[in-house]
């Protein structure tokens, strides 16, 4: 006769770590090229329920705060950082933006703090092209005479005025990475930095990378 010691319960139900939560968290917001990820996307895509995810973290931004993905973090990023990624994002695309664009690849951020911070997605548009053109006003600097080449490398802002003055478009060959994905454009002086040119909108000129190639060693051979 088998006693009643035999028969004992075993729990078989997987142990599901952070980790293995966490890692399918960042799956599936890759899958979709999103850096946020709402419950509802995960719900449809996910391997785990929300509320074990929940019951592990205690809130589901909690949760994807430590996948180190957005939700939680937005009141952390500067103003300075968003305008620096779009116009990372603008340059890439060679046009403005739209909401869908702010997406992986492209962009570390997507459009939801622009659209948080400023009252919406075109209010967004806007105060950034006001902080480029003012950041690149001329300074008066008290007691010191100005610089009349300026550095020899534009700035990130000022390499932006220049691809917006000239379409984002080659002044060679007339393409842009509206056009041509993947297509790299570059700002390079009209007369040579090394020729006494200054690094100013009016002797700056956008060229695709192999226009700026080729003009690079047209130059070589004219100094040979």
């Amino acid at each position: 006769m088998m006693g009643s010691s035999a028969f004992t319960f075993e729990d078989t139900k997987p142990v599901i770590s952070d980790d293995e939560l966490l890692a399918d968290l960042r799956a599936v917001a890759t899958n979709l090229g999103a850096l946020t990820l709402p419950q509802q996307k995960y719900r449809a895509l996910g391997r785990y329920s929300t509320t074990a995810i929940k019951r592990h973290f205690g809130t589901w931004n909690a949760a994807v705060a430590a996948a180190g993905l957005g939700e939680a973090s937005r009141r952390d990023i500067s103003s300075t950082d968003l305008f620096d990624n779009l116009r990372d994002v603008w340059m890439k695309l060679g046009r403005q933006p739209r909401k869908r664009d702010m997406v992986k690849p492209f962009s570390r951020h997507t459009h939801h703090p622009y659209s948080e911070r400023h009252g919406g997605w075109v209010n967004a548009i806007r105060a950034f092209l006001v902080f480029v053109e003012q950041a690149e006003q001329p300074r008066s600097s008290v007691g010191k005479p100005p610089l009349a080449r300026g550095s020899r490398d534009p700035s990130l802002r000022l390499r932006f005025l220049v691809m917006r003055r000239d379409s984002f478009k080659c002044r060679h060959c007339g393409k842009s990475p509206a056009m041509h994905l993947g297509l790299e454009l570059h700002v390079d002086h009209v007369i040579a930095w090394s020729k006494g040119g200054v690094t100013a909108a009016a002797n700056l000129q956008t060229l695709c990378s192999n226009c700026n190639l080729g003009k690079s060693d047209l130059d070589q051979h004219d100094a040979g």
